[in-house]
């Protein structure tokens, strides 16, 4: 049982630190178009 936890942690382990680096690329586009939508000129 220890041994079938392990391998389930050293699968979701990676998968996490994929979904932390998704959501900071999610932000940094976020901030990137509030930026040009904020000091954009206006239409």
């Amino acid at each position: 049982m220890d041994s079938l936890l392990h391998v389930i942690a050293s699968a979701v382990v990676p998968l996490f630190f994929l979904g932390m680096a998704g959501s900071a690329i999610v932000i940094v586009v976020s901030f990137a178009e509030d930026m040009k939508e904020l000091f954009g000129d206006e239409d």
